[in-house]
């Protein structure tokens, strides 16, 4: 996320990788592991717009619209079927199902890849049990792209993804998010009202401290299992709003925070840039004004 002055236009060019190789992502055959210099990878177009880098996985964009991917595909992030193997890829392959889309941009996270179409058609694919494809309720695997159909009619200019969230923007300044919404990562969607009730745990004495250490243990596991199935999940692309005020032209995710950068419509005929953190601790969004002024939105 970065402001402060136009972006050059996008280049074409070559793809080259570096890094840690055991997924293929690098693109680079077994054995190479580790590569630690700048390395053009093979059986790409000659002529690429855009490339993304996912946890173990890689995307390009040829100057043809064409989407190829390479790297880790044990939850289908490639694109390449049901059929496929779902194992290491490390040479470039056409990704199957885009061939009607004309793509201009994609992204990736650690288990989803996305593509955006010159249409502003948002597609993904890949495994997701937080609801990171964004296809619908309970639908956690797309083996091939599939059209994200709650925001078909909107221009789609860029989509982010977090461990577990994402989040779209078009191109009239619209944000929307699905996911996983915990710590309020996709601001105030899917929080509940009402405080979880504290779960008691009895201790053992020290002559069953042993026992006590697996039930703990066991406890664990247990509340891991429950937490696991009642994530709180956005399971389709829902607006943020919290910043429907604003105009907003750029979006990133983190771990488990938003960021977004936009003008305030109603502030200044200036419109004043302001950047906006949504997040963590139960903070809807952050304001952060340019100008150091600070206002703080907190849930109630």
């Amino acid at each position: 996320l970065a402001a402060g002055g136009t972006p050059p236009p996008p280049r074409s060019g070559l793809v080259y990788g570096f890094g840690d190789n055991s997924h293929g992502a690098v693109g680079q055959p077994a054995p190479a592991a580790d590569v630690y210099v700048p390395t053009p990878v093979p059986s790409l177009p000659s002529s690429v717009d855009a490339v993304a880098a996912g946890h173990y996985h890689s995307l390009a964009v040829s100057s043809a619209g064409e989407v190829w991917a390479w790297g880790r595909n044990e939850e289908g992030q490639l694109g390449r079927g049901l059929q496929a193997p779902r194992n290491t890829w490390s040479n470039p392959e056409q990704v199957r199902g885009l061939e009607n889309v004309q793509v201009r941009a994609v992204s990736a996270s650690g288990v989803v890849s996305a593509a955006i179409g010159c249409d502003g058609s948002l597609w993904v694919w890949g495994r997701s049990k937080r609801g990171q494809l964004g296809l619908g309720k309970d639908i956690v695997e797309a083996t091939m792209p599939s059209r994200v159909e709650a925001l078909a009619g909107y221009d789609v200019v860029k989509v982010s993804f977090g461990w577990g969230h994402a989040m779209a923007l078009t191109k009239d300044g619209g944000l929307f998010g699905w996911g996983f919404s915990e710590n309020g990562r996709l601001g105030d969607m899917g929080q509940s009202t009402e405080a979880p009730s504290p779960q008691e745990y009895v201790g053992k004495t020290k002559d069953n401290y042993s026992s006590s250490m697996l039930e703990a243990v066991e406890k664990m596991v247990a509340d891991k299992i429950r937490s696991e199935d009642n994530m709180p999940i956005i399971w389709e692309p829902s607006l943020v709003h919290e910043v429907t005020h604003l105009d907003v032209s750029d979006v990133s995710c983190g771990l488990d925070h938003s960021l977004i950068l936009g003008c305030e419509y109603f502030f200044s005929p200036t419109k004043l840039k302001l950047l906006c953190a949504l997040a963590m601790h139960n903070v809807s969004a952050v304001l952060i004004y340019l100008s150091l002024k600070v206002v703080v939105f907190n849930k109630t």
